[in-house]
């Protein structure tokens, strides 16, 4: 893993704890009107829409929830360390759960959706590239193994 990797992960590490603690902004995201306009959008839609009723009855909950798992997967970025695998995954399934509940309401989320998703799909095959244990010490080290 190259240095100019390693920054891209901690970058997106630090975008991810931004957007989870400006979760309980409301004057930067208001995630209980986000729920509300989403229960509306989905209202007539199968499945999604009583999963989206019943995750407006909850705001606070789902606030807390997906704010910590933005906060703790963006620590995990940052810190580099044996879970990003699974927080680049966790980040991915997140990804495709917002884009569900929200596109509906909110049909810009996916182009941001797509350049988070995009990071995180190319940081998985650098990590899944990278010999065990080795990507960590290469990257901190500042070693470039591209060529």
């Amino acid at each position: 893993m190259t240095k100019r990797i390693l920054i891209l992960q901690r970058v997106v590490g630090v975008l991810y704890i931004i957007a989870g603690v400006g979760k309980f902004f409301p004057e930067i995201e208001s995630v209980e009107q986000r729920l509300n306009d989403a229960a509306d959008a989905n209202h007539d839609i199968a499945v999604i829409g009583d999963f989206t009723d019943w995750l407006a009855k909850y705001p606070t909950g789902v606030t807390v929830f997906v704010a910590a798992a933005m906060v703790v997967s963006g620590l995990v970025l940052i810190r580099n360390r044996e879970l990003v695998l699974a927080a680049l995954y966790g980040q991915l399934v997140m990804l495709v759960c917002f884009v569900i509940v929200l596109v509906s309401s909110v049909p810009q989320i996916l182009l941001l959706d797509a350049a988070f998703f995009a990071a995180a799909v190319h940081l998985i095959v650098v990590h899944r590239r990278a010999p065990a244990g080795s990507a960590h010490r290469r990257a901190e080290a500042g070693a470039d193994t591209e060529t």
